[in-house]
């Protein structure tokens, strides 16, 4: 690719993004740089080739263009796209960030309202006056769900458990409901999370990480609750967003990644409570939630808390490269490597070789089959 230092051609966007293994067509070029998507720049004129006018996009562009199509095997959601690729650290505007998660925020509000309604429908309830009823059928058939999108199941509760942790989050964090709620509820919520192991199990002889009263969780409610996000977007500067933006990203990327680790290294996907965090990057919608989460969280005075995880999971993504490397190596290269180290070194260097064979260790956007 002949790379113009005051920009690129759109031919070799193309041939960039398909030597990436991503066909993108012209078509599919233009609407990527319309206003309506903004998932690229708009191409400026350059100096006429003969008569022949020359577009140049900025430099920089292929790795952003790149980038969204690794992205776009994930999801096709427009505002999902642009703060992915703005947390990616591409020319986004932050004022469009802002605009694609208020946008979606205000989807999942609606969504919610409506399945409301439409629960009470079946069920013959009144939208208004039944719908503390509606609500809790909901959340009996959310409990119930099994699959991908279901809650976890690493430690064993009741149905009645799991239909009340699911009703109360529902009305404290979707809702932003004020709840008179006790500790006993909350543990269980631990419980039916899965986190509860993080009380007791410890990483490296350190404190387990699960700490302090149970019912902090609920209190944290008042600050990440739907509604609570929702009105600290309309507030918050740009500035304030901007700045969150490497601690967002790091999160969303180390931080699911420590958690497989810890995963792989003791043997036990839920290990210390991590599971459900092993999996969040495999929802990049989640983004959605976690800008103005982390915003919010700054904003109520988190900030140091936020900054001691974030140091925490720097190390993690250097690590895992470490392991990947040593899959190029030959099998008696790494025995010998191996040789003289005490069983239990043997026992977490296979079980860190198996997971990243199995891609457990690779960074989002994940590959897919």
């Amino acid at each position: 690719m002949n790379v113009d230092p005051a920009g690129i051609e759109s031919d070799d966007l193309l041939q960039t993004a398909a030597t990436a293994g991503h066909p993108v067509s012209e078509r599919m070029l233009e609407e990527f740089r319309s206003r309506a998507q903004g998932l690229l720049p708009p191409p400026q004129r350059g100096p006429n080739r003969g008569r022949k006018p020359v577009w140049l996009y900025p430099p920089g562009t292929e790795r952003q263009l790149v980038s969204l199509m690794r992205w776009r095997d994930h999801t096709k959601d427009r505002n999902v796209l642009r703060v992915l690729l703005w947390l990616d650290g591409f020319p986004i505007a932050t004022s469009a960030v802002r605009e694609s998660v208020s946008a979606s925020l205000t989807t999942m509000t609606q969504t919610l309202e409506r399945e409301l309604d439409a629960e009470a429908a079946r069920r013959g309830l009144d939208p208004a006056s039944d719908r503390e009823a509606a609500l809790n059928s909901i959340a009996s058939t959310l409990a119930a769900r099994r699959g991908p999108n279901a809650l976890p199941r690493p430690v064993r509760v009741t149905a009645s458990e799991r239909t009340n942790t699911v009703e109360l989050l529902l009305r404290l964090f979707a809702f932003g409901q004020t709840l008179d709620t006790t500790e006993e509820e909350a543990a269980t919520v631990e419980r039916v999370l899965g986190v509860s192991p993080g009380r007791r199990q410890r990483v490296d002889g350190g404190v387990p990480w699960l700490a302090g009263p149970a019912q902090d969780l609920f209190d944290a409610a008042q600050v990440i609750s739907l509604p609570r996000m929702a009105e600290t977007l309309v507030v918050v500067a740009d500035a304030e967003l901007e700045s969150a933006r490497q601690l967002v990203a790091m999160l969303f990327r180390f931080l699911p990644l420590v958690a497989r680790m810890i995963g792989a290294v003791f043997d036990n996907d839920n290990y210390a409570g991590m599971e459900g965090v092993g999996h969040l990057d495999d929802h990049p919608g989640f983004v959605m939630l976690l800008v103005p989460m982390v915003v919010a969280m700054i904003r109520a005075g988190w900030q140091e808390n936020l900054d001691t995880i974030a140091t925490a999971v720097e190390p993690f993504p250097a690590l895992t490269a470490e392991v990947r490397r040593v899959l190029d190596m030959p099998s008696n290269e790494v025995e010998s490597n191996l040789e003289g180290q005490p069983a239990a070194v043997h026992r977490v260097a296979h079980r860190l070789i198996d997971a990243a064979l199995d891609g457990k260790l690779d960074q989002a956007p994940h590959r897919r089959p």
